[in-house]
């Protein structure tokens, strides 16, 4: 491996650490085949990007515990890997199909997805008011917001009133994010998120099928509430570095594993500063 690129070489160490654990600096070395000193530099580069935990002598997973951030803030940690899934999902989705989208930052990521196609008769229901504005617009989609409760730190709709509203309903698909997902202790979340597992819930039980959206990070993680169980979910759309050992145990459970492959970014260029290339 020593002929990687280091961008090659640290998707290579965030899988190792992801599949293993903890891992000592000694053992990346050997495993990627270089010094220890380039193992070091790229810990630290990967820890202050927040992708794993330095620890000494080596590296370990992030471990979630604190309460989830608001959801303007998570747009920002894995972006790429959440503009691949939701671009992902659309290959799911046919004219014709009712479906739900949680509110998240990865089905975020799939309504923009969803406002970039052509569509004659699309059925699009969500408690989400980023997901709402993006939609709202869209030619031949039929848009169904979820009233009840208003949670700011969400953008979102919860609580008796929406799941009174969701007890009415019946969709193809729900399309949906989680805090944390474990091939036994199921889609979980912390405790702070006890009043949105209720309506989490209600949507899962009108769906026919249940897709989860997921980045690397969600994945071998169980928090204190259970939104549902595993059986619960028909399909996983998630990206290259979740650890295969992890997506294994999902497909003997009868679970569609979709891994997509990431894409960089594009730049952003200031309209400014093209105006001064064209000088």
């Amino acid at each position: 491996m020593n002929g990687k690129l280091k961008s090659e070489r640290q998707d290579s160490i965030l899988k190792e650490v992801l599949r293993r654990g903890p891992v000592s600096i000694p053992d990346l070395a050997a495993f990627l085949d270089v010094s220890e000193i380039t193992v070091r530099r790229d810990l630290d580069e990967l820890h202050a990007n927040s992708m794993l935990e330095r620890v000494r002598g080596g590296a370990r997973p992030l471990s979630p515990r604190e309460p989830e951030p608001p959801i303007v803030t998570r747009l920002l940690s894995q972006a790429s890997e959440k503009q691949a899934i939701g671009q992902a999902a659309i290959e799911l989705v046919s004219n014709g199909d009712v479906i739900a989208l949680e509110s998240g930052s990865t089905t975020l990521e799939f309504a923009r997805a969803i406002a970039r196609h052509s569509w004659q008769n699309l059925q699009v229901i969500t408690n989400g008011f980023l997901i709402s504005e993006i939609l709202m617009c869209v030619p031949g989609v039929q848009l169904v917001c979820i009233g009840g409760y208003f949670k700011a730190e969400e953008m979102c709709t919860f609580g008796v009133l929406a799941e009174d509203m969701l007890n009415r309903m019946r969709f193809n698909k729900l399309f949906i994010g989680c805090r944390g997902i474990d091939p036994e202790g199921g889609i979980t979340t912390d405790l702070q998120s006890e009043t949105e597992v209720f309506t989490v819930r209600a949507m899962a039980a009108a769906a026919d099928q249940v897709i989860i959206l997921a980045d690397h990070t969600k994945f071998g993680h169980t928090f204190l509430l259970r939104a549902f169980s595993i059986s619960k979910v028909d399909i996983l759309i998630t990206d290259p570095l979740t650890p295969e050992n992890i997506l294994e145990k999902l497909r003997k459970q009868d679970i569609k594993v979709i891994v997509v492959p990431l894409v960089p970014l594009p730049l952003f260029t200031h309209p400014d500063a093209q105006g001064a290339n064209n000088v």
